[in-house]
């Protein structure tokens, strides 16, 4: 039987995360405090034996991940997943969500109303694909992972782990940006989502065990 709990953390805060600008497929550098919130998230974790660490191919995602294992006391080795990148948001990338709003209707849909949002207009990704490759990279982790039991870690973004989370979850994907549906993920919070595989199961199941929690950053 497998028995598999994932680490899924949103990675530290960014300049770009501060000046409100789109950062999707372009990166922008972890802010003091993002690298403070990785940090404090890696002490929290310290006891935890990871056998495996993923990320995303982006750099502010890389570094989260490095400063969290950096605190363990364990040597964990690590991968990089380029289906862990965050949504890709095409000609909107590092402008001013402000201005977004005001210049383009459709942006007003990706925000409310996902399963309408037409990402021809941005040339990027829409949701149903990125739902589709965050679902393929957990199954790529499982894959890869020859171990019956442990805990992996894996690092990604705000806009991918709140799709992905969500219908984990078992709630509905053109939903999922509504607050009161389900919370937007905050930087370097933590979700744990287990995934069990009897012998007898050609499939395995996963299941969130909880998501978004911050309570370890509260005394940073």
């Amino acid at each position: 039987m497998k028995d598999i709990n994932l680490y899924l953390i949103r990675h530290g805060q960014t300049e770009w995360n501060i000046k409100d600008q789109m950062q999707g497929s372009q990166n922008s550098p972890l802010t003091e405090e993002g690298i403070l919130g990785a940090k404090v998230t890696g002490k929290y974790l310290k006891d935890i034996p990871f056998i495996q660490a993923y990320s995303s191919t982006q750099q502010r995602a890389m570094e989260t991940r490095d400063y969290i294992i950096n605190e363990n006391v364990n040597v964990i080795p690590t991968a990089e997943l380029p289906d862990l990148c965050e949504m890709d948001f095409g000609l909107w990338e590092g402008k001013h969500v402000p201005t977004l709003k005001k210049a383009f209707p459709e942006f007003n849909t990706y925000l409310t109303d996902p399963a309408n949002f037409d990402a021809t207009v941005n040339q990027g990704e829409n949701y149903q694909q990125v739902l589709a490759r965050m679902e393929r990279a957990l199954n790529t982790i499982i894959e890869k992972t020859k171990q019956d039991t442990g805990n992996i870690l894996v690092v990604s973004h705000g806009t991918v782990l709140r799709i992905l989370l969500c219908v984990l979850n078992g709630g509905d994907w053109r939903l999922h940006r509504d607050e009161a549906y389900f919370p937007r993920m905050l930087n370097t919070s933590i979700s744990v989502v287990n995934y069990k595989q009897d012998e007898n199961q050609p499939e395995g199941q996963f299941s969130v065990k909880f998501y978004n929690n911050i309570d370890h950053l509260a005394n940073k």
